[in-house]
């Protein structure tokens, strides 16, 4: 009986080994089972103050008939917070993303990481034995730092990228080459990276091949030098507004709102921003609708130099108003059916923290098309719009939009129409009553739905506590009553609030706005006095910064506090103002 069950236990055990040593065979580890032939790691500080980098991987399977699903690759812990956006495709096809999966780890402490999900096709040639080639990218912020320098009496402008050298793979790399682009008429500051650098075009390149070891912790720098200060500017977008109109000609007509802030250590008078190629009938306003120049600067990217002063830390806005080509943007599918394409951020390389856009179409339009899971369509008696909001956006997402809507040829003459026929009989009335004693006319007025404005003050308001607790916890993690775990949940909890009132807000905004002249007054007061507001904050911040580092003495310290907190207080004052109106 013994010997019997000795047996079996034999027997078993020898299957299970041949099992597995099958399973090995056809799904080994990724250790074991990838390759990595090359990898190109290119590192571009883009003007704005981003950093784009691209990691290409060339990968092998060890041995045929392997399936190989996933690999992943990252970058040190210390860059987590820096990350804006990640992106990963196949490097034949560009424009075809493939499956990217974050924040998956590399199988050790210290590290971020991203796992690629390889498509069918790659998995089938991965099993026949063929390489395989990849892109990652990933949009880094705040590692560009800026100080101006005297180099023999010569004022010179320095900014030092602080970024990984080389990426974290969970294998060694035989072939790393290492590729930094600077920015165009800039001179590269030599370091003990041990960089070859050329130039092309007015830009440095910067090269160096080596082998990286297994999960590489690292990090370099590298800095550039300008003797012109607006030749490089680092600024962040807080807040976007596009208000995208086309007419019944199909005429588009496009309003594009940025609020500013300045990321740079010294003062810049010119801020570069893209426009969609075809822009015509360009111009620019700031806060205080005064004028701002421009002229074209890139014929490639369509980018535009705006004659906008910022000081440190200063926040200002600019809108830019513009018109687009039809011929471009515009196409008539048949006798009542047209289709509009838009790139609005196409060549934008920035990120644009909170983003609203309202594309109205003409009345009479009915929207046939949209993408549906970005934008949401309202609806008013005789015209349709799309509203889209979005936090983080970058220029890698959604390149193209693309829209369809149905115009009856006969809706251009209706408006005509009907004013001739209210001409018509207004003149009969005024005939008529003209044989009549007169009496006094009631004069009916359209106003917006109490409940509508009712619920714009209660967010509003909703939105101010939110800002106030944010605040407050701010303050509480900096004196240490709140653990920065604690404080970095409630944070994100905060912000999400925040976000989605945003939202809310901006949708009952253009529902107010809609509703006349004297609404759409209050609307631009209150907008006026919330840019006004954001300007005064980041101006406190900025005085505050140059009082500590002794820039300033203490009595313009005090002139220029007192002067913020006055202004502060009536830009309060006047949007306090305002929910008091929409509240009667």
């Amino acid at each position: 009986m013994k010997r019997t069950t000795l047996l079996l236990l034999t027997s078993l055990l020898a299957i299970a080994s041949v099992s597995v040593l099958a399973l090995r065979t056809v799904h080994a580890t990724a250790s074991s089972a990838i390759r990595v032939e090359r990898v190109d790691h290119v590192v571009v500080p883009v003007y704005g103050g981003l950093l784009l980098i691209n990691d290409t991987v060339r990968i092998s399977p060890t041995t045929e008939n392997t399936t190989i699903e996933k690999f992943s690759i990252g970058f040190p812990l210390k860059y987590r917070a820096n990350l804006v956006y990640s992106t990963a495709y196949d490097t034949k096809s560009p424009r075809d993303e493939i499956g990217l999966i974050l924040d998956t780890g590399l199988g050790a402490t210290g590290y971020y990481g991203v796992t690629v999900v390889f498509p069918d096709e790659a998995r089938n040639s991965l099993y026949r034995g063929e390489s395989y080639t990849f892109t990652v990218v990933f949009i880094l912020s705040d590692l560009i730092t800026s100080t101006p320098t005297i180099v023999n009496e010569t004022q010179e402008y320095k900014f030092t990228a602080d970024f990984p050298a080389y990426p974290s793979l969970p294998q060694e790399v035989s072939i790393c080459n290492v590729t930094v682009i600077l920015p165009q008429t800039t001179e590269y500051v030599p370091n003990d990276f041990p960089f070859n650098a050329t130039t092309k075009d007015q830009r440095y390149y910067l090269n160096y091949t080596t082998t990286v070891p297994r999960l590489s912790q690292a990090s370099t720098q590298v800095s550039f030098i300008s003797e012109n200060r607006d030749t490089y500017t680092c600024f962040s977008i807080n807040k976007s507004t596009q208000g995208i109109s086309i007419d019944a000609n199909g005429d588009i007509h496009i309003s594009e709102t940025y609020l500013i802030k300045s990321k740079t250590a010294f003062q810049v008078d010119i801020i570069q921003l893209t426009l969609p190629r075809g822009a015509t009938d360009i111009s620019a306003l700031d806060e205080q609708e005064k004028k701002v120049t421009s002229n074209l600067v890139d014929n490639q990217t369509n980018a535009h130099a705006f004659s906008l002063t910022l000081l440190e830390g200063q926040s200002r806005s600019l809108r830019i108003n513009y018109n687009l080509q039809r011929e471009n943007h515009l196409a008539k599918l048949d006798s009542q059916s047209f289709e509009l394409k838009l790139d609005m951020f196409e060549n934008l390389q920035n990120v644009l923290k909170t983003s609203t856009v309202r594309i109205t179409f003409p009345e009479g339009a009915t929207i046939q098309a949209f993408p549906q899971q970005t934008f949401n369509v309202q609806r008013q008696v005789f015209q349709e719009s799309l509203s889209l909001s979005v936090s983080n956006f970058t220029w890698l997402q959604d390149k193209q939009w693309t829209f369809s809507y149905s115009y009856p040829i006969l809706w251009s003459s209706f408006r005509p129409t009907i004013w001739a026929t209210s001409l018509v009989i207004v003149g009969s009335i005024i005939a008529f009553a003209w044989q009549r004693p007169k009496a006094p006319i009631t004069v009916s007025v359209v106003l917006v739905p109490r409940k509508t404005l009712n619920e714009f003050v209660e967010t509003y308001e909703e939105k101010k506590r939110v800002l106030s607790e944010l605040e407050q916890t701010k303050q509480k993690a900096l004196k240490g009553k709140v653990s920065r775990r604690r404080y970095k949940i409630r944070k994100t909890t905060l912000e999400n609030r925040l976000s989605a009132l945003s939202k809310k807000i901006a949708d009952l905004r253009q529902k107010i706005t809609s509703g006349g002249a004297k609404y759409a007054d209050i609307m631009r007061n209150l907008e006026v006095a919330e840019i006004e507001l954001d300007n005064i904050e980041a101006d406190l911040k900025r005085i505050e910064v140059r009082f500590k580092r002794g820039e300033i003495s203490a009595q313009t310290y005090r002139r220029l506090l007192e002067d913020d907190l006055r202004r502060r207080e009536k830009a309060k004052t006047t949007i306090d103002g305002v929910l008091l109106r929409l509240r009667e």
